[in-house]
């Protein structure tokens, strides 16, 4: 590398190696800190449990998180963590490469009237109890649905008052991960399955993402060649999370490198509603069936294929999706009907 920062053409094959000897090094718990805990995020959901097998030490846990906080999910601790619980619950299932502070993201004044979150707006207008996760994205999307299972049990167990309503709402790969733990509750003959009214995927590649598949493609043709192998190495690197995300995988049984034709049908009882957007302000443009949101296309993340309620909305992107008010509007009207 030059003085100025130019990386010169033979010098790549080492400049990639660094970032891969970089990349898969142990790696230390960063400070709870928001910087911190957002470059946690980051190294779970792209490097997943490639990092615990050389000797790192990222969290892998799924875990109830109050102000970013970590919280035990016993009788006490939920108790005095809500101390205003509710009957019916509302919890927040995070993305690829996000923390439960992604949903606190403040937006644009003219894309929200509060610049609240969804959680807060829904205690007042549902009302309900808001209860935020975070959990490690680079697993596999069956195996945090399948924690998801059990943290859903011993929550509703310790949660200070009955729960009459359990409502999950996942972004993203987090809409997977909650398909995937209403599937295996229903497997494993689960009582909290029989709280949950409905379930709420918004933006969620239920039949794949293709920037994903993309990435998958671009390593394996960097591969071939020397000078760009070691970026082939670095892709490669993408996490199980990642590789499910690319395909809309919600349970192990589902045969991996291809993306399901149908996915699994919902428990009897279990309604879903889709929300799903795109950059065009017409849901039958082109630009929209290509681009989408710019990560899903409309035909992913409104998968028809699938029982559910589905709702459009145009000239939004994927980040929207955690914190404009139409969605917010959509959201509410669907959960009130």
């Amino acid at each position: 590398m030059s003085g100025r920062g130019w990386v010169l053409l033979p010098d790549l094959p080492k400049v990639f190696d660094e970032v891969v000897n970089v990349a898969t090094a142990p790696v230390r718990l960063v400070a709870e800190s928001g910087v911190g805990q957002r470059a946690v995020g980051i190294a779970n959901g792209v490097f997943g449990e490639n990092a615990d097998a050389r000797g790192g030490t990222l969290p892998a846990a799924m875990t109830v998180r109050v102000e970013g906080r970590p919280v035990e999910v016993t009788g006490d601790a939920i108790a005095a963590e809500f101390p205003r619980a509710s009957g019916r619950v509302v919890v927040f299932v995070h993305g690829l490469v996000e923390t439960e502070r992604s949903w606190f993201h403040q937006p644009a004044p003219e894309k929200s009237r509060t610049g609240t979150d969804f959680g807060s707006r829904l205690a007042v207008d549902l009302p309900s109890t808001p209860v935020y996760l975070r959990y490690n994205t680079g697993r596999r999307v069956s195996d945090n649905g399948n924690e998801l299972v059990g943290l859903l049990s011993d929550l509703v167990d310790a949660w200070p008052v009955p729960v009459t309503d359990l409502v999950l709402v996942g972004h993203s790969m987090g809409g997977l991960v909650v398909r995937s733990a209403v599937l295996q509750a229903h497997e494993q003959g689960r009582a909290w399955l029989s709280r949950v009214i409905k379930v709420v995927c918004l933006g969620t590649p239920h039949t794949g993402a293709h920037l994903e598949r993309v990435a998958a493609w671009a390593g394996s043709v960097l591969d071939r060649f020397i000078i760009t192998a070691p970026l082939a190495r670095l892709l490669a690197l993408r996490s199980d999370g990642i590789k499910d995300l690319a395909l809309g995988h919600v349970h192990r049984s589902q045969p991996t490198g291809s993306a399901p034709k149908t996915a699994p049908t919902p428990p009897p009882g279990v309604r879903q509603c889709f929300v799903f957007v795109t950059l065009a302000r017409s849901q039958t443009s082109l630009s929209a069936r290509l681009i989408g949101d710019l990560l899903v296309t409309p035909a992913s993340a409104g998968d028809r294929t699938q029982t559910a309620d589905h709702r459009w909305l145009g000239g939004l992107h994927h980040f929207d999706l955690l914190n404009h008010d139409t969605v917010y509007d959509s959201v509410l009207d669907w959960l009130r009907s």
